[in-house]
């Protein structure tokens, strides 16, 4: 009994080799990628150059005075945007400082009642607690919006100068009250805390 050698193994076939990319691909790809680092540095130092965070996402600001159409006390058209314009145009202008060590001014007095302000120093800005949180806030007689759009620490209200601001709070069916807020840069404070329950009109 012979046994007959296995079958030769069909040759395979050379598999075909992949054809090289052409040149222009990877220079291409290295032209998009240089272009994409330069936005990224450009964009970072206009970011520099711009100030703060809270400057570049602080939204749009309507110049000039907000329109009195609302009774004292409730929302008028575009109070959420009432802060100083790009033009700073509705940006209050300091007063010169508030000197002296007295912490509150009391005037007014028969029918109209007592009136007291209370002064403070802060080196920066303010932010608020105020009751009704829907009330109007003034400073130095200019509109800046609602007493709630800065009662956060996110949402403080800078001042644009060294000097003393006066800050009025006023809502429809209550009381206002006054405070005199002192920027300088040797004030303990960065920023000062306004906190009032407006009373209720007689």
């Amino acid at each position: 009994m012979t046994t007959e050698p296995p079958p030769p193994e069909p040759e395979r076939e050379p598999e075909p080799e992949s054809e090289p990319l052409p040149r222009w691909i990877p220079v291409t790809i290295g032209i998009v990628l240089v272009a994409m680092a330069a936005l990224a540095v450009y964009t970072g130092m206009r970011y520099r150059e711009s100030g703060t965070f809270t400057s570049i996402v602080r939204p749009k600001r309507v110049t000039g005075p907000a329109p009195a159409s609302a009774p004292p006390g409730e929302p008028q058209p575009g109070a959420s945007l009432v802060y100083p314009g790009d033009d700073a145009g509705n940006t209050p202008n300091a007063n010169a400082p508030v000197t002296g060590r007295a912490r509150a001014e009391i005037s007014g007095g028969g029918a109209g009642g007592v009136q007291t302000t209370v002064r403070m120093t802060a080196r920066r800005g303010m932010i608020l607690a105020i009751k009704p949180e829907d009330a109007m806030v003034y400073v130095n007689d200019l509109l800046i919006g609602q007493a709630n759009q800065f009662d956060k620490p996110d949402e403080v209200y800078d001042f644009p100068a060294p000097g003393s601001y006066t800050i009025r709070i006023s809502a429809q069916g209550f009381r206002e009250r006054q405070f005199v807020v002192t920027v300088a840069e040797n004030a303990q404070v960065e920023v000062a805390r306004i906190e009032a329950k407006l009373a209720p009109e007689k």
